[in-house]
Parts: structure tokens; C-alpha cells; sequence
């Protein structure tokens, strides 16, 4: 993902909530709560539960004023590297990526103009990473729907932002201040031809989608709203 479109979906995260009443106030960069951690996956046929351990969550994982220094010292120098990321049209962008050497903790870390980081990104098949509000790679948008306890809107697929959630729509996966950051679906495969595309807003219980779910195959954390007290994971 570039940063355009990463940036592109904060945007409409924050339009959003702009648009939600009763969300908190964001919380201020400055402010250090406890970091927060994941619930634990639940076991599953390919996933036994003997495999599941509980991971911190994914915000917990960097603060807004780290450095690529400080952010070694606490994960580990391995463990953290500058990087070229891939941006649109060919381009890249200075970055970082924690767990280079492992696909399912490999995660993206955007950085703002300072140099300091912004929001991290998980893609890809599978990740051990959730966030702090239970959101994880592969969870179906019916799941996503019944966790956010009303539908939310989302843009069409086939397009350079298709699949980005839009409005949550003040459900319980609004936007607090805690976890915010993009959440983007990817189609099933097979999936109907007159399944949700183009650039317009769709809901999540669109018929076409309740009867065949999207899933989950990206999403992040932006930084600049909550500045959490990192905690590194076990081992």
C-alpha cells in the first residue's frame, strides 16, 4: 500500500468521526496510557489452541517520539529496519519494518515528515497481530459488522481504494482516539460478478455481502492519536 492511499484512509477515518456524535476526544500525543493488549484469537482448526497466545496489541508496539534507535533498544536491533516501502506508481517512501525475517509479525511503519513514526500497517495471508479493539487479518466483514454492533459503509472494490472502510457509522469500532487506523477488505474469491465495486459507498449488509463476506487483508494503527506505553512481546 503507498502512502497516498495510507493517508487517504485516515482521512476518511477522521471525516468519519467528524461525522459520529458521542465519540472521546482523541488523545493528546503526549498522553502515555497503559499499553494496551490484544484479546486473545480465538483456537480454530488451523490455529489449535495450544498455538494461540495472547500478542500485545499492535499500537503498543511504537510511540509517536520514537526513533529508529529507540525503537531498536526496546525490539531489538534485528528486529527493526530502515526500509524502502513500496508507494504508487512505482515509488517508495523511507520507512521502517519490525520482523523483517518473519511474514506473520512483519509489520510496515509509515513515517511522518519528521521521521518519526505514524501509523503501522499489517498485510498479507496471515499475522499474529491484533488490535486493541480485536480487529485481525482474516476476520470476515460479518464478523466486523456484529462487532461494531450496527452495519458500517465501505468503498467499492476494483479500484486503488476498494475495500477501505469509510464510516463505521458510530458503532463500537468508531473512531476513539485509541485504535484508530484503516481497515481495508479484500473480495472472496470466487465472489458474484455484481459484487460492490467502483468508487461509491456500499454497505456491510448489502445483500450480495452478507451472503458472501469480504475479509479483512489489511489494517493499521495511526500513531498520532494515541501515544501508548510500548511494550515489547514476549520472546
Amino acid at each position: 500500500m503507498s502512502m497516498r492511499l495510507f493517508t487517504m484512509l485516515l482521512v476518511c477515518l477522521s471525516l468519519a468521526a467528524c461525522s459520529e456524535s458521542g465519540d472521546a476526544a482523541p488523545a493528546s500525543p503526549s498522553a502515555a496510557p497503559e499499553a494496551a493488549t490484544a484479546p486473545a484469537v480465538k483456537a480454530t482448526p488451523e490455529a489449535p489452541q495450544s498455538a494461540v497466545e495472547t500478542v500485545p496489541a499492535l499500537e503498543s508496539l511504537l510511540r509517536p517520539e520514537d526513533t529508529l534507535a529507540t525503537a531498536q533498544a526496546r525490539l531489538g536491533a534485528a528486529q527493526v529496519i530502515a526500509e524502502e516501502l513500496n508507494g504508487a506508481e512505482g515509488e517508495t517512501s523511507p520507512g521502517w519494518r519490525l520482523y523483517p525475517d518473519d511474514p506473520e509479525r512483519s509489520i510496515e511503519v509509515w513515517l511522518n515528515e519528521s521521521g518519526r513514526p505514524q501509523a503501522l500497517f499489517v498485510r498479507g495471508p496471515k499475522s499474529i497481530w491484533v488490535r486493541a479493539d480485536g480487529v485481525r487479518l482474516g476476520m470476515t466483514s460479518t464478523d466486523l459488522q456484529a462487532k461494531n454492533g450496527r452495519p458500517f459503509k465501505f468503498l467499492g472494490f476494483e479500484w486503488d481504494y476498494g475495500g477501505a472502510i469509510s464510516d463505521w457509522r458510530g458503532g463500537a469500532l468508531a473512531a476513539d482516539g485509541k485504535t484508530r487506523g484503516p481497515v481495508v477488505l479484500c473480495p472472496p474469491d470466487p465472489h458474484p460478478m455484481d459484487y460492490p465495486a467502483g468508487d461509491s459507498e456500499f454497505a456491510s449488509d448489502d445483500p450480495r455481502m452478507v451472503s458472501n463476506p469480504a475479509i479483512v487483508c489489511e489494517f493499521g494503527v495511526n500513531l498520532d492519536f494515541v501515544a501508548p506505553a510500548a511494550t515489547p512481546p514476549a520472546g
